[in-house]
């Protein structure tokens, strides 16, 4: 459907202007409360005494907590509304980061990211299950883009770094600590924000006209209600069931949980990267200096992921993006390892994060594109988002493992290489599986569109 209507242009417009700094600022603050973990690992694994590979095991182990919780977390969006769920969820994360200042060792320091990945579980697929609501299939590869900016690792990693550096030994209180402190405070504030601004459906956005409301209900009505007349709903353990056999699904998710596997060990152990391999060039980095490195990795890779999601937005294509992006991945990963000189290895670690950033703003949409109805839709994004932390899960353990037994992160590198190539081969081969009719039905109606 091309997008004519000048009604429907400005409601579209205004959508996108109120809604996507917020979740932007959502999505910021739950990574980096995820991954100010990996900058913490400069000094905190020395003081706690934790190898590289506990140190990756428990960074992994968020995703046990995320797995078991995603699907159901979900489906309580679809009950509770985006804003109440989102919200809460917010604030009860803030709280368990601020708790991870408190941790004493290895043990301590598990049990702190389970629960981190539990409270988190309903943040990245309640996310996309919110931009369904809002935003048609052409928009949402530039949308997603936008709110997914890496800023947490942007702006994030330096000060991360900085706070560690500058605020060690303040009260008797290791840097890392208030690190965690000072970052899982404005989590609270920020979830305590969308309670009272985030608007759960056009349906109920009193920021747009009734013509506005109206435009936007009819350009998602594909997504949000396409219920067969008269099909009663379904609970959610039969929506879970039927996913499951959907082999279409169930593949393009597989590549997703590849994807992850890059992506996961990039934000986990990309500081403690560059710091191995200026050591390597025998290059002196502060922490500052490494937290910059780290954090100006992305700034280009912002860019060519917007670049790369426009395009595909333009051209209504997400699998051959989605493909040269992991490709692209592989070969920086390859170029990394292989460099010269730490310049050369910031290059490759570049076009790592550009090839994945731009692949995981589109693959999540290439396993759903098929579902319609919101139960089916909710299900079938957590479904996506859950093989996705299967990845997120294996691969930090597996680099952190990797780079004890070989003394650096040369063979993990070649691991996520790997990983990146088979999600290519995956996403092309799991796209050609035939849609089953049955997959496709919607399961039920959506509670958010409610009009009385």
């Amino acid at each position: 459907m091309t997008d004519t209507s000048p009604v429907e242009r400005r409601a579209l417009r205004k959508a996108a202007r109120r809604l996507a700094p917020l979740v932007l600022l959502l999505y910021t603050a739950g990574y980096l409360d995820r991954v100010n973990l990996g900058t913490a690992a400069l000094t905190m694994n020395a003081d706690l005494g934790i190898s590289t590979a506990a140190f990756g095991f428990a960074t992994g182990i968020f995703s046990a907590g995320y797995i078991a919780l995603q699907i159901p977390g979900n489906l309580a969006l679809n009950k509770l509304g985006p804003q109440r769920w989102l919200g809460m969820l917010t604030i009860a994360w803030g709280v368990v980061a601020m708790l991870t200042s408190l941790v004493q060792g290895e043990r301590s320091l598990v049990i702190v990211r389970i629960a981190l990945g539990a409270v988190e579980a309903g943040l990245l697929p309640g996310m996309f299950m919110y931009l369904t609501i809002w935003f048609p299939p052409r928009m949402r590869g530039r949308i997603t883009a936008i709110v997914c900016l890496p800023f947490y690792a942007i702006l994030g990693t330096p000060l991360s770094a900085y706070i560690i550096q500058y605020a060690d030994g303040m009260g008797g209180l290791a840097g890392w600590r208030w690190m965690f402190l000072l970052e899982g405070a404005p989590t609270i504030v920020i979830g305590l924000f969308l309670l009272r601004f985030l608007t759960d459906s056009p349906a109920t956005a009193g920021w747009l006209s009734a013509e506005e409301k109206a435009a936007l209900l009819r350009v998602t009505a594909a997504q949000q209600s396409g219920e067969r007349a008269g099909e009663k709903p379904t609970t959610g353990a039969r929506d879970i069931l039927e996913r499951l056999r959907d082999l279409r699904l169930v593949t393009l998710s597989m590549a997703v949980g590849l994807l992850w596997v890059g992506f996961a060990a990039i934000t986990a152990f990309l500081p403690l990267i560059v710091a191995g391999f200026a050591e390597h060039t025998h290059t002196r980095l502060s922490l500052v200096q490494t937290g910059l490195l780290s954090g100006l990795v992305y700034v280009p890779a912002a860019l060519v992921a917007l670049a790369w999601v426009s395009s595909s937005d333009r051209r209504d294509e997400r699998v051959k993006h989605v493909v040269w992006g992991a490709l692209l991945a592989a070969a920086g990963t390859v170029l990394a390892v292989n460099a010269p000189n730490l310049w050369l290895t910031l290059l490759g670690t570049v076009l790592l994060t550009s090839g994945i950033y731009a692949a995981l703003f589109l693959v999540w949409q290439i396993p759903v594109a098929h579902l319609s109805g919101p139960v089916a839709l909710s299900v079938g994004i957590a479904m996506t988002t859950t093989l996705g932390n299967v990845g997120s899960f294996l691969a930090p353990y597996i680099v952190g493992w990797l780079r004890d037994s070989t003394g650096n992160f040369d063979s993990g590198l070649y691991f996520i290489a790997v990983s990146l190539v088979a999600c290519a081969v995956v996403t092309v081969a799991g796209n050609r599986i035939r849609v089953n009719p049955a997959h496709s039905r919607p399961l039920a109606k959506n509670p958010l569109t409610k009009t009385h």
